[in-house]
C-alpha cells in the first residue's frame, strides 16, 4: 500500500526527535540557566514570556498570514495573505499601512535597508470605501425617493450600490499602491541576499525556467537583473548562465555579485561594471547555494561535483579576487543537496545539507567544530523535517536554526549552552513559524507564526 506525505499530515504525525546536538571536543551542549522568572531553556510553545496578537487585516482569519518581513531597524513587520500586504508597528503593536493592490499574487516579502532622503517611512492615506460610498448615494436616493418613491428603486439602487462599491475598491488599490514598484521576475531561494547593504540595488531573476527538457535561444535563457530602487530602473543585466539560477547574493561590501546555477558553474560579476569577472566549473553536476563572508573576500559555495565516474556532494570556499579555491569541507556524511549556508562574524560557517545535518565549520584552519543531527526515521518526513533556516546573532556566539516543523534550536557557541522552543505534537499549519529574528538590544528572540501571533522568548 502506497503511502503520501504533505506538510499538513507531516505536523500531524511528526515527533521532534535529536540524534546529534551540537557540542565542542566532543563535549554536547548543555541546557542554558532559566530565566530569571524561571522559565527553562527548553520550552514548548504557548510557554513565551510574551504573546502578542498581530492584526494585519481587518478579516484576518487565524491562519491568513502566509509571508512575513521584519524591517531590518525590527521597527516594523510587514505580513501577506497572497493578495494583501499589512505592516505593523511593534512599538504600538498597531497596524500603519495596507497595501491591496498587487498586481500579482505574493509569493515572498522583504524590506528594503534603504530609507528615504528624509530618513523615515511614508504613511499613505486610504480611502474609506463605506464612508464615500454614503455620502455620494445619499442625495441620490434622497432624489429618488421624491420623485419615484423609496419601495419602486430600492433594487435597482442596490445594484448601483454593489457597482459602485466595486469602482470605489478598485480606486482605494491604485491609490494605495501607487508608490510601489514592479517588477516581472523573481527573486531566489537558498538564502539569496538580492539587495546591496545599502538597499539600493536589487537582483532578479528573468526566463528562469531549467533548459534541462531542452535547449533555448541565448537571448531566451536565465539572466539577472541588477535592479536601481532609487531610481527605478534596470542597471545591468547579467547573462552567461544556462540553466536554471539557484542563488544570487550581493557581497557585504556590495562590490560582487555570485550567483549558482543548475548549468554545473558558480559566477562572480562586478557590481560597477556589471562584467563576469569569474567562472567556476562546470563542476560536472548542479550547483545550488553559498555565502559570503563578513569582509566580502571569500565566498563558499555549495553544489555536486563529479569527479571520475561518480558523483559527490561538495562545498568550498574560494577567494572573490582570484576564484582560487582556498579550502573543501570534507565529511562522509556529506551527502545530497546543500540547502543553507551562513558565514559568522567569528569566521565559523554553518552549512545546511538536506539529510537534516548541520556542520559548523572554520574553512581557514579546515577545522570541524561542530555539528547537530535530526532523527528523521522515516524518509517520507526527511525533506519536511529539515532545518529550513540559519542564522546567526550576538556577534556569531549564536547560532539560531529553525527545523520544517517550526522548532527553533539556539546554540551558545562560546558557552556550550542550549535553547529549545519546540513545537507541540499534532499541531497544524497554522501555527508553522514564518521568520525568526533575534533582537540583541533585550536578548529577545521573536517568532512571527501564520496563525497572526508573535512570540518573544527571552534568551
Amino acid at each position: 500500500m502506497s503511502r503520501h506525505m504533505n506538510k499538513q499530515k507531516f505536523l500531524a504525525e511528526y515527533v521532534y526527535e535529536v540524534e546529534k546536538d551540537f557540542d565542542i571536543d566532543g563535549v554536547p551542549a548543555s541546557w542554558a540557566a532559566p530565566t530569571s522568572d524561571g522559565k527553562p531553556a527548553h520550552r514548548f510553545w504557548d510557554d513565551e514570556d510574551d504573546k502578542v496578537e498581530l492584526r494585519f487585516f481587518d478579516d484576518q482569519k487565524a491562519d491568513g498570514v502566509k509571508f512575513f518581513a521584519p524591517s531590518h531597524d525590527g521597527r516594523f513587520i510587514a505580513g501577506s495573505n497572497g493578495s494583501s500586504v499589512g505592516v505593523i508597528d511593534l512599538e504600538t503593536k498597531e497596524k500603519c499601512m495596507q497595501f491591496n493592490g498587487l498586481v500579482s499574487t505574493c509569493v515572498k516579502l522583504m524590506f528594503s535597508p534603504v530609507l528615504l532622503e528624509s530618513g523615515g517611512y511614508t504613511l499613505l492615506d486610504v480611502i474609506d470605501v463605506e464612508g464615500l460610498l454614503q455620502k455620494s448615494l445619499d442625495p441620490v436616493v434622497a432624489e429618488l425617493s421624491n420623485s419615484f418613491g423609496a419601495s419602486s428603486t430600492s433594487s435597482l439602487l442596490e445594484t448601483v450600490r454593489e457597482g459602485y462599491s466595486d469602482v470605489l475598491k478598485k480606486l482605494r488599490a491604485g491609490i494605495e499602491s501607487r508608490d510601489l514598484s514592479h517588477v516581472k521576475g523573481r527573486t531566489n531561494g537558498f538564502n539569496s541576499s538580492p539587495f546591496s547593504m545599502d538597499g539600493r540595488l536589487f537582483l532578479y531573476t528573468i526566463q528562469n525556467e531549467s533548459t534541462q527538457s531542452g535547449p533555448r535561444p541565448a537571448a531566451d535563457l536565465p539572466k539577472i537583473i541588477v535592479y536601481d530602487v532609487v531610481n527605478k530602473c534596470q542597471k545591468y543585466v547579467l547573462s552567461g548562465h544556462e540553466d536554471a539560477i539557484m542563488w544570487t547574493a550581493f557581497s557585504p561590501d556590495s562590490q560582487y555579485i555570485a550567483t549558482a546555477a543548475w548549468d554545473g558553474t558558480f559566477r562572480i560579476f562586478s557590481v560597477s561594471t556589471g562584467e563576469c569577472k569569474h567562472v567556476i566549473g562546470p563542476t560536472g553536476g548542479q550547483c545550488w547555494s553559498g555565502a559570503w563572508s563578513p569582509d566580502s573576500r571569500h565566498v563558499l559555495l555549495c553544489g555536486m561535483a563529479r569527479e571520475d565516474s561518480s558523483s559527490e556532494t561538495f562545498v568550498a570556499v574560494y577567494s572573490a579576487e582570484t576564484a582560487q579555491q582556498v579550502n573543501r569541507l570534507e565529511d562522509e556524511q556529506l551527502k545530497r543537496w546543500v540547502r543553507f549556508a551562513a558565514w559568522s562574524g567569528r569566521g565559523e560557517v554553518a552549512v545546511v545539507g538536506e539529510e537534516n545535518h548541520v556542520w559548523i565549520w572554520e574553512p581557514f584552519e579546515d577545522k570541524h567544530i561542530s555539528s547537530f543531527k535530526l532523527k528523521v526515521e522515516d524518509w517520507l518526513m526527511e525533506s519536511f523535517a529539515a532545518v529550513s533556516e540559519v542564522q546567526w546573532a550576538d556577534e556569531g556566539r549564536l547560532l539560531i536554526a529553525r527545523a520544517g516543523d517550526g522548532t527553533i534550536e539556539i546554540w551558545d557557541r562560546v558557552a556550550n549552552t542550549k535553547w529549545r522552543l519546540q513545537r507541540p505534537e499534532g499541531s497544524g499549519t497554522e501555527r508553522s513559524v514564518g521568520v525568526v529574528r533575534f533582537v540583541e538590544q533585550d536578548r529577545t528572540l521573536r517568532s512571527f507564526s501564520r496563525d497572526g501571533f508573535m512570540r518573544c522568548y527571552r534568551i
